[in-house]
């Protein structure tokens, strides 16, 4: 496969929108694109705080990002209840997409999704990356090491 960096955009400037932008910005093979919200000065105002590179287009809807031929990939991290609608049109517009978690409010509406990417020949991924994560890996051995122990509180971050 050739060096080429997926372009993505994002629609919503959620917090968690924060932490994968630096990730995107950060990725060797990836370029942060674009960034759309409900409003253009929410949008400009998340590329400002958040150092995005000067060439990334800034959108007052979501749909400028789904129609900008400079976008590979969406990042939705809208609320559960938007997925289906975003991801769906995000897909038959042929942008590969990285769904916040949960993806789905239901098992029909994650269908829907998958049926949707499946139809348009786009790569679909949710954003359960921490279960990918070596801290998982310590807990599960430090909860089998304890097992006979009661555990009181487990407090973590990623």
């Amino acid at each position: 496969m050739a060096n080429v960096a997926i372009r993505f955009g994002i629609i919503g400037c959620a917090e968690i929108a924060r932490k994968v932008s630096r990730a995107i910005t950060l990725a060797p093979n990836a370029k942060l694109a674009a960034v759309g919200s409900q409003s253009h000065e929410m949008a400009t105002q998340f590329v400002a705080e958040n150092n995005f590179p000067s060439d990334a287009k800034i959108y007052g809807s979501y749909e400028a990002v789904l129609d900008d031929p400079n976008v590979d990939a969406v990042y939705v991290p809208l609320p559960t209840s938007l997925h289906v609608r975003w991801a769906v049109l995000a897909a038959q517009k042929k942008k590969h997409l990285l769904l916040e978690k949960p993806v789905a409010l239901n098992a029909v509406e994650f269908d829907a999704i998958v049926e949707a990417c499946e139809s348009n020949g786009v790569q679909f991924m949710d954003g359960t990356m921490w279960m990918h994560n070596v801290v998982v890996v310590v807990v599960v051995v430090v909860v089998v090491v304890v097992a006979a122990a009661v555990v009181v509180v487990v407090v973590g971050e990623l």
